[in-house]
């Protein structure tokens, strides 16, 4: 795959560009019906499109710094646009309105940071030694996880359905790719059974009613 991403200010202004127009597009799919067999309104809620966005992004980088750097200014564009269109919105538009959530922005903001250095960790998986193969194992096992708790969502509430079906597709395209990348097969596919056990739980706490299914 080609390396789209570098350690260049050009290259970190588009990537804080395109986050803003994804938070921008999911501040404005918000205001989507959420009772819905499809539930756009919840794209930006749940961790599925985050994971495979910033996996992407691990993926066009071109050195460990530059995933980093791309990830935080990703997901820190996103928060701006998610919340900054509102603001600005919210002068013209009833509907929009509620002004500028500081507290919200703040914590978000904040939340980047780990972003960044959970892709600058990633970004390991390009060295040819064994560990790269539980490098890559870590975004298929946390996408398995969340699809199985959005499944058991699904079966009770019948919403989620376009959420599913993202994970999925992910599922299978980086799943694919990285066990052909993966320097030992074997613990690829051991790796991903245990991350997705240990994503799964932590899910399982975060969506409140799989946690009421499972205990």
């Amino acid at each position: 795959m080609n390396k789209r991403l570098e350690h260049t200010m050009r290259s970190y202004v588009k990537i804080f560009c395109i986050g803003i127009l994804i938070g921008c597009l999911c501040r404005l799919l918000d205001y989507f019906p959420a009772d819905t067999i499809w539930s756009f309104s919840s794209i930006q809620t749940l961790l599925g499109f985050w994971i495979m966005t910033n996996t992407i992004i691990v993926l066009l980088s071109s050195s460990n710094i530059c995933a980093g750097i791309s990830s935080f200014l990703y997901m820190f564009g996103m928060t701006l646009g998610f919340y900054g269109l509102q603001a600005i919105l919210g002068i013209f538009i009833p509907l929009f309105s509620g002004g500028f959530r500081t507290s919200l922005f703040v914590l978000f903001t904040v939340l980047s940071i780990p972003c960044g250095a959970a892709a600058f960790i990633l970004y390991g998986w390009n060295q040819n030694n064994t560990f790269n193969s539980i490098l890559y194992s870590l975004p298929v096992g946390a996408l398995i996880a969340e699809t199985i708790a959005i499944s058991v969502y699904f079966s009770i509430y019948h919403s989620f359905l376009f959420q599913l079906l993202m994970n999925s597709v992910g599922i299978i395209a980086f799943g694919i790719l990285f066990f052909k990348r993966a320097n030992c097969k074997a613990i690829y596919a051991i790796s991903v059974i245990l991350s997705t056990l240990l994503f799964y739980f932590a899910f399982a706490l975060y969506h409140r009613e799989v946690s009421m299914w499972l205990f």
